[in-house]
């Protein structure tokens, strides 16, 4: 087995025991879950496929593939990621595709400016985004056969996920016009959470739908090997401050209702700022380049 970034044989097992499978059940067996001693890259020993498809992923994790569920659960965390990508790059005129798009609530919210749109999911998704005037596509094969290009392409919560990431880089290479862009979201290893908390941290994010868990190291390192130019780079904390305070103090998973109110906002905005600056965010934005 090499490691699929930096080709080295090296590895370390830094995880053997239960992960979860599903928003709050563990797997009745221990997972196995290695790092790459070169480029520290981390993923789990016997990847599964079938995770790829977002259907099974969201009926496991979330409530149910309903387009409500899917709305109520997602706005919060996609327009702020959103919202935050918005102010580095340009998305007007663009052609623009979202991968593993659900409901499409970026699309949606860029149909007016873009000048065309596009999803990739799971067929239950269809009739609703060609009744929001989308292009649909089940596969990125799919969107492969059919020669369309696009300015832009959002996979925002997707690369952690894939069997193959270096195969799927380079499908999205194949859409993307001659300066295209990629922008993607990507969890990040080494948080915040993970120093503060360390295996508390790991019991809640180790999961059964993540093949891989990176860090800047080793993406700098594949997206060089790609060839990619990295035109953004930047931490983005998907929580607040004071739930990472509350995740302290009861050392574990907090959610959203139970976050204790321990500092004022501007200490929180001041903090969680700072985090993002020295890339202990619990994710990265990367915005890559032809």
């Amino acid at each position: 087995m090499k490691c699929i970034i930096c080709g080295k044989k090296k590895f370390e097992t830094i995880w053997n025991n239960k992960i979860r499978s599903a928003a709050s059940k563990f797997t009745k067996t221990k997972k196995k879950i290695l790092q790459c001693f070169n480029c520290e890259l981390v993923f789990l020993e016997k990847r599964i496929k079938i995770l790829e498809n977002s259907a099974v992923t969201r009926k496991l994790f979330n409530k149910n593939n309903s387009i409500h569920e899917f709305v109520k659960f997602h706005s919060p965390r996609e327009f702020k990621k959103f919202n935050f990508i918005k102010k580095y790059l340009n998305l007007r005129n663009k052609s623009i595709l979202e991968s593993n798009c659900g409901a499409g609530l970026i699309i949606n919210a860029l149909k007016k400016k873009a000048k065309l749109t596009a999803g990739i999911d799971n067929l239950i998704y269809k009739k609703f985004l060609i009744n929001n005037n989308h292009l649909f596509f089940k596969n990125i094969d799919e969107v492969i056969k059919s020669k369309n290009k696009f300015d832009i392409v959002f996979s925002l919560s997707e690369i952690e996920h894939k069997y193959d990431p270096i195969l799927f880089l380079k499908k999205i290479r194949k859409i993307l016009k001659k300066d295209g862009c990629i922008i993607l979201r990507i969890p990040n290893f080494k948080n915040i959470y993970a120093q503060l908390l360390n295996q508390s941290f790991y019991k809640y994010d180790y999961r059964t739908s993540h093949n891989y868990y990176f860090s800047e190291k080793n993406l700098d390192l594949m997206f060089k090997k790609l060839n990619f130019k990295i035109y953004l780079k930047k931490g983005f904390n998907e929580y607040s401050f004071n739930h990472l305070c509350t995740y302290l103090i009861k050392n574990k998973r907090v959610k959203t209702n139970n976050i204790q109110k321990i500092f004022d906002s501007k200490t929180c905005e001041r903090a969680i700022r700072n985090i993002e600056l020295n890339k202990i965010s619990t994710s990265f934005i990367y915005i890559l380049k032809n």
